[in-house]
């Protein structure tokens, strides 16, 4: 396994149904030592069930790259939704990382200590640990899906990564 910002992390939503769409959630489990997710967040990522990204986080749950575990919701800005609450309240309960993709949510981790990192920073790490080539043509993939990411976001990434876009 490389080595990574952070050993142990407890993810929000967004990045696994993120990666879910991808069929990269193995990226998770080779960049990480543990992938913790709260009940209400997989909850979340579980809505909807006919969806393939759904289908790969309960794949990855069985698979071990993603734990389930219980948390208690911090209590935090109304713009946070009980996942993102549960996620970074869990993460703060025993020194994680957060994986989170909502703004709101990344400013709130950070201003409480957390190392946080999003979707397109777990495609960055893996290009760097040459677990994949490009990421520029999965953020196209994401932003054809649906995927609302930003320009800033998405050139930083790029920059990071050494790549122009697709």
């Amino acid at each position: 396994m490389p080595p990574s910002v952070v050993d142990v992390v407890v993810s929000d939503a967004g990045p696994l149904i993120a990666l879910g769409r991808l069929d990269k959630l193995a990226l998770l489990y080779a960049l990480f030592h543990q992938v913790q997710v709260p009940d209400a967040v997989l909850a979340e990522c579980l809505a909807r069930p006919e969806q393939a990204d759904t289908q790969r986080v309960l794949a990855a749950l069985d698979n071990s790259w993603i734990q389930r575990c219980a948390a208690v919701p911090l209590a935090a800005p109304p713009e946070l939704h009980l996942g993102e609450r549960a996620a970074i309240g869990r993460a703060i309960e025993i020194g994680a990382g957060l994986l989170a993709d909502d703004l709101a949510a990344r400013t709130f981790a950070r201003a409480h200590g957390l190392a946080v990192i999003g979707s397109l920073g777990v495609l960055d790490l893996a290009k760097k640990w040459g677990l994949i080539d490009q990421i520029a043509p999965l953020i196209e993939r994401l932003r054809a899906g649906g995927q609302r990411l930003s320009h800033a976001a998405v050139a930083d990434a790029l920059a990071i990564a050494g790549e122009t876009p697709a």
